[in-house]
């Protein structure tokens, strides 16, 4: 099923009939346009390792995480985790031993191994924004962040298996397919589609440029509108940027 653009986009974007299925069928045909819109999307969530619909979301399983050790007035020390992948779809708990991926999960090591603190066998309490601090865990979930209310000096004596402090599952998207990688979309699906010179689909006249060139410019094109907006990296800072991701302590 595609999500950031349609086949009826492309159509209008290559300034041709409206690609059909069935008895009157385009060539190509509306369903086969979609499967390029496919490939499209694939390809752009592989440039930009990033999921640009809530439909199209990237699923990370036991990624392994640093905590840092952060210090507050409000609360004695705390751990925050910075995930490598952002937004982040919304925590919620589940119950032993179930574990929907939808649901995540946030399994941190102690003096009795890793605790999954989304287990709610484990009698953790789960915020539900940011601002939930008094919780055992909460997540500013839009720049993928993770907090913990109590990360202590005990936690860092009792050494993790290959230093390993943590393991999180989680899915992460932009929920509304921004403009840009729309674009970028339309262009790389007419790009195949002009490029096979087989399907005659756009008029070439003398003072026209060929199919094969139009499907490399769509290409040029697609591949700026990914750098120019800077969807080629990352543009929020990374816990490195902000305090490492050492275990460190720091003071927000």
């Amino acid at each position: 099923m595609v999500s950031y653009c349609t086949h009826a986009d492309v159509s209008a974007f290559l300034q041709v009939d409206a690609f059909t299925d069935g008895g009157s069928a385009t060539t190509p045909t509306a369903t086969q346009v979609e499967s390029f819109i496919e490939m499209a999307e694939s390809r752009i969530e592989g440039l930009t390792d990033h999921a640009w619909s809530t439909a199209n979301a990237i699923s990370v399983t036991d990624e392994r995480v640093r905590i840092q050790r952060v210090r507050s007035n409000v609360i004695s020390t705390r751990g925050r985790i910075q995930l490598r992948h952002y937004p982040i779809l919304a925590f919620s708990q589940h119950a032993s031993p179930s574990l929907a991926q939808t649901n995540g999960n946030i399994k941190i090591w102690g003096s009795g191994g890793y605790t999954d603190y989304l287990d709610s066998d484990n009698s953790k309490t789960l915020g539900s924004n940011v601002a939930d601090v008094s919780n055992d865990v909460w997540a500013d979930t839009e720049r993928g962040t993770i907090y913990l209310n109590s990360y202590s000096l005990h936690n860092m004596l009792n050494s993790s298996p290959a230093g390993v402090d943590g393991y999180v599952s989680y899915k992460y998207a932009t929920a509304t397919t921004p403009k840009d990688i729309k674009l970028a979309t339309i262009y790389f699906t007419a790009a195949i589609i002009v490029s096979n010179d087989d399907l005659n689909l756009m008029a070439e006249g003398d003072d026209s440029m060929d199919n094969r060139s139009k499907g490399e410019l769509f290409e040029t094109q697609a591949m700026k509108i990914l750098k120019d907006n800077r969807r080629l990296e990352r543009s929020m800072a990374m816990a490195r940027d902000i305090g490492g991701f050492a275990t460190g302590m720091v003071t927000p």
